[in-house]
């Protein structure tokens, strides 16, 4: 299980969220249905801090989205594939467990592709009260990984570099003296592309690397392509590919300042219908907020 961290910012006179996690945690599961977008999605349980079965100073919840469209079937190693026998009101539920640290305005949101991502449960809370007459909400600000720099420097050899840039956003200082290209980019103007992706791989041989100091120069020169906050990139990705020693495993390195992760591997599945336990996912948030604490608190 993934679990991203985010921090929550209250829009112009929104209550702190923990007030509406108070209604919330009130009304019955039926009323906490609200459709965001075209998703169905509510929070199916929550538990509030100090609370039975919740021993912390945090609120825990486990969102569900029902999903109605194709689905999976059930199958075996002897036996065809057979279908779940579903309602006609009934569709598929995807669970997402989130813990919400009121006192440091935290958020760690289970990562479920397709449940209740973080977009969704920002919107759910800001359309929960839906008769409001002014925009209210809150902002869920990722937190970002401030270490890739620090892990690409330590590499002691570079197998790949893989990267994206999109030439029809480039400028023409970008075209023929920051970074050139050459015939790719004539390439996809000639081809009208939107974008072109490339990936620089070492040979197969166990000292097989790429030189560290072009592969750093080249890197600084894509690097200056990045712009601003909310205007489209021009580089959407820079990753390397390396090892700290002969010994350590390959390490792949975000350089676009990628979102803090931490995956939680020991969770609890339920072998009778093979879903992870609640109980085990909530512990999983617990275990990353303890491990994110320097972080939370900086």
């Amino acid at each position: 299980m993934a679990v991203h961290l985010f921090e929550v910012r209250a829009l112009h006179r929104t209550p702190p969220l923990a007030q509406l996690l108070e209604r919330i945690h009130g009304d019955a599961i039926a009323d906490r249905l609200r459709t965001v977008g075209h998703q169905e999605v509510r929070v199916e349980t929550i538990a509030a801090p100090r609370s039975r079965g919740n021993n912390t100073p945090y609120w825990l919840l486990d969102f569900t989205k029902i999903r109605f469209e194709h689905g999976p079937g059930k199958a075996s190693r002897e036996d065809p594939i057979e279908s779940f026998e579903l309602d006609a009101d009934q569709g598929f539920g995807e669970e997402t467990a989130v813990l919400y640290d009121p006192r440091r305005q935290a958020m760690l949101i289970q990562y479920n592709h397709y449940g209740a991502r973080s977009t969704i449960i920002e919107n759910y809370f800001a359309l929960y009260d839906h008769d409001q007459n002014e925009a209210r909400g809150y902002d869920f600000d990722i937190r970002m990984d401030e270490d890739a720099d620090l892990r690409f420097a330590k590499k002691q050899t570079i197998t790949k570099m893989h990267f994206k840039i999109a030439p029809p956003r480039m400028t023409n200082a970008q075209r023929g003296g920051n970074v050139s290209l050459g015939r790719s980019i004539d390439l996809s103007s000639s081809l009208d592309a939107e974008s072109i992706e490339v990936i620089v791989s070492a040979g197969r041989g166990v000292n097989a690397s790429l030189s560290f100091a072009q592969v750093t120069a080249f890197t600084r020169r894509l690097m200056r392509m990045r712009v601003a906050r909310g205007e489209e990139p021009v580089l959407s990705k820079l990753e390397i590919a390396g090892r700290d020693s002969p010994l350590e495993p390959l390490d792949v390195v975000d350089l676009l300042r990628p979102k803090l992760v931490h995956y939680i591997s020991d969770l609890v599945l339920n072998p009778a219908d093979r879903r992870y336990t609640q109980r085990s996912r909530w512990d999983g948030l617990l275990r990353a907020r303890n491990g994110w604490e320097h972080v939370i608190a900086g």
